[in-house]
């Protein structure tokens, strides 16, 4: 997911701490859009970034087998185990179900990789994406076999984020195989995950989805003004319908 570039904020009565350095702060600060953290510019100018939120990172960092960078904000619930990520596959699967009912007849499983398997994996596919662009998530279909990769490292949250909307995906592929418009694809599959994030009654997150500097969210508005007047069962049978 794309995280939009920092704002430069001024503010001449407030004292605060960078939270890299741990130096003062004193006019002008550098903040990310719904992070409470402020920085230095030093540190926004000359510090590695956090893989996942893009955050200058502190003296205390992780950096991951597959060299991605970890801060300690992303780090404090990012998902290692793959036990821990099979339970909260089958846990964020569960509830799509539940809210949605978006059940598959034949099931999808589930594999937490790394960047390079991740790679290895969209080099054998055709999923019309940039082969340089960032993938936190995948599903793919290859002849009966239906998988949904992960990239491991990720925080809880944004783990069951992409989840859903790559669970979108597999659903389309079951009940919309010949669904080809992006817009509609994508789409859907970001409803999934924002009607998800509502589920867990985290409506900050699910409302960043429809402020956020990204790529789906024009896709996602269309599908929730599809919502807006048919409701959610409107939204599965345009698919369908566009899908047949």
């Amino acid at each position: 997911m794309t995280i939009a570039s920092p704002a430069s904020i001024t503010d001449r009565t407030r004292r605060d701490y960078c939270a890299a350095c741990g130096n003062a702060l004193a006019g002008t600060y550098f903040a990310l859009p719904d992070r409470q953290e402020r920085y230095c510019s030093d540190c926004i100018a000359t510090r590695p970034r956090c893989d996942t939120c893009s955050a200058p990172v502190g003296n205390q960092h992780w950096t991951l087998h597959d060299h991605r960078i970890q801060c300690t904000t992303c780090h404090a619930t990012a998902i290692y185990d793959p036990a821990e990520a099979e339970q909260l596959f089958r846990e964020t699967v569960g509830a799509i179900i539940a809210q949605l009912h978006l059940e598959l007849r034949i099931g999808v499983s589930f594999r937490l990789v790394d960047v390079p398997t991740m790679a290895d994996i969209r080099s054998q596919a055709s999923d019309g994406h940039a082969p340089d662009e960032r993938v936190l998530g995948l599903y793919q279909r290859r002849g009966d076999s239906r998988a949904i990769f992960m990239l491991y490292g990720l925080p809880r949250l944004l783990f069951r984020t992409v989840i859903a909307h790559e669970y979108g995906h597999a659903w389309q592929n079951e009940h919309a195989v010949h669904l080809t418009d992006e817009a509609m694809r994508e789409g859907f599959a970001e409803w999934v995950a924002y009607r998800h994030l509502c589920y867990l009654g985290c409506t900050k997150a699910a409302r960043h989805l429809l402020t956020s500097n990204h790529p789906y969210r024009p896709f996602l508005e269309q599908v929730i003004e599809i919502e807006r007047q048919f409701g959610p069962l409107g939204v599965l049978d345009h698919v369908r319908r566009a899908g047949a």
